[in-house]
């Protein structure tokens, strides 16, 4: 029997700095009211572990909404979602399904889940297939903006990059590499700078790819690059960029 496993996506609503105006200026109004019904991205990208299991994997989206007082509704609102046919790459029944598409965010409450069935087994890991999840009907307005999100689903190798590592050159310190998710880390310090600022990293079987890092979240200065594992597993490669710093900078790491 296929197991299920659980992704919740637990996104951080500040609704003290948020107005209906600033977040979407256009609605599809279903002649219900100033609340706002919509996905909290355009976008979302989740990996899927490919072990030989099988795994059937329960993606879960939320879906919010907003406006008013920025505080919950004392009513229910019902929502319908469908598959936008014409944005999704994915085959509906072999790669993922949706089985229910009615959904109440209850009074008292600004959010409910959507759930795809993700059949692991099916994905391509060289070929990520889009699934478009569409609102196309509310008891309130629905966003134009933000009332469709594409939903990449990539296949990934089992991943083991976790653990401590010391760089082969540069400032030559040691560096901890910390799983945040599915084929995700976070490696803590570059071999460059004097501080530890860390660097986040996808692994796509061994194919490595730098997603972001604190640099980016906090000062607003672009990273990116790409990297590879031996085949051993104990050497990590990184083409770093720090935009406005240095380009393409190698930095090697043994595991201790």
């Amino acid at each position: 029997m296929k197991a299920i496993y659980k992704f919740k996506f637990l996104l951080l609503v500040l609704l003290s700095l948020v107005t209906v105006s600033c977040l979407d200026d256009s609605v599809t109004d279903f002649g219900k009211g100033p609340v706002v019904v919509q996905f909290p991205a355009s976008e979302l990208s989740q990996n899927f572990l490919q072990d030989g299991s099988g795994t059937v994997y329960d993606f879960e989206i939320p879906v919010q909404y907003f406006g008013g007082d920025n505080t919950p509704l004392s009513k229910d609102v019902t929502l319908t979602v469908g598959i936008n046919s014409e944005l999704t790459t994915a085959t509906e029944g072999f790669e993922f399904s949706l089985s229910e598409t009615s959904f109440t965010i209850p009074t008292g409450s600004n959010s409910a889940m959507v759930s795809l069935k993700v059949n692991s087994a099916n994905l391509d890991s060289s070929d990520p297939k889009i699934v478009a999840l569409e609102i196309l009907d509310s008891s309130e307005s629905a966003s134009n903006n933000r009332g469709i999100i594409l939903l990449t689903l990539q296949g990934i190798c089992p991943s083991n990059l976790a653990g401590s590592y010391a760089y082969t050159a540069g400032n030559g310190n040691d560096v901890t590499i910390t799983e945040t998710g599915t084929g995700t880390y976070s490696v803590s310090n570059d071999n460059a700078f004097g501080g530890n600022y860390p660097i986040y990293v996808s692994d796509l079987c061994g194919t490595l790819t730098i997603t972001g890092g604190y640099l980016a979240d906090n000062f607003g200065i672009p990273v990116s690059g790409s990297g590879s594992v031996s085949e051993d597993g104990n050497t990590i490669t990184l083409i770093y960029t720090v935009d406005g710093y240095f380009s393409n900078r190698t930095m090697v790491m043994e595991k201790k």
